[in-house]
């Protein structure tokens, strides 16, 4: 005994039950024809999502046609400022040398918050070296030599410490004048000889320090000095 079926295939090889459809769904639904509603019992088909019959609508991009917006960057800088809301760099901890603070070494204070002018009692002057030509001042008692602070800073030579690398001192007293290392890493000289100790200079004197060569001339002597407080002039 044979079953009874009502399937049966369209020409274009799709089966279909003829007991719910009159045509086959898939050709009708292809060519616009198919019913709104089955012939007995059954489902209409789907609609696609754009309602065209076959495809689909495209999926717009994240950020809207065209693909992504671009990133902010993290800091908002110009070269007019820093906006709200940026990040400041960070500085270095070491600052570059043309930025470090220096000490005046002509400049002491007068006790009363002001400051006065100290008297000059010796020149070191650069006759070989970066800054060849370039005259320092010396005052009494101690003068720091460095290469980025102290009473005299040579800059731009760079086997001279930061500070402290040598001292020059005048002794008001006995009017002499004295050289000596402090804590500095390179050897000091004097007229070509190796100083370790603080030795007496004169006037003409060549002291070496890195790569820099100074003359030293004197001011204060048996013809003049400057007078203590309460003194006249020698």
């Amino acid at each position: 005994m044979e079953a009874n079926t009502t399937m049966t295939i369209c020409p274009n090889n799709h089966p279909y039950d003829t007991a719910k459809y009159a045509v086959c769904p898939i050709c009708g639904a292809r060519a616009g024809t198919l019913p709104t509603s089955p012939l007995s019992g059954g489902f209409t088909p789907t609609e696609p999502i754009s309602g065209v019959p076959g495809s689909f609508v495209a999926t717009e991009p994240i950020g809207g046609p065209g693909g992504f917006t671009s990133t902010e960057p993290v800091s908002a800088t110009s070269m007019g400022g820093v906006s709200s809301g940026a990040f400041n760099p960070t500085l270095p901890p070491d600052m570059p040398e043309a930025f470090a603070p220096t000490i005046a070494g002509d400049m002491i204070s007068s006790g009363d918050g002001g400051g006065r002018t100290e008297p000059v009692v010796g020149w070191l002057v650069c006759v070989d070296g970066p800054v060849r030509g370039t005259d320092y001042r010396i005052h009494a008692g101690y003068n720091y030599i460095g290469r980025s602070s102290g009473d005299i800073c040579i800059r731009g030579d760079n086997q001279i410490s930061r500070q402290n690398h040598a001292m020059i001192a005048f002794d008001s007293s006995e009017l002499t004048y004295f050289v000596g290392p402090a804590a500095g890493r390179n050897l000091i000289k004097v007229n070509g000889k190796t100083v370790l100790n603080a030795v007496e200079i004169h006037s003409y004197d060549i002291i070496s320090i890195g790569t820099t060569k100074l003359l030293f001339v004197a001011l204060c002597n048996e013809r003049f000095s400057w007078p203590t407080e309460g003194s006249a002039n020698g």
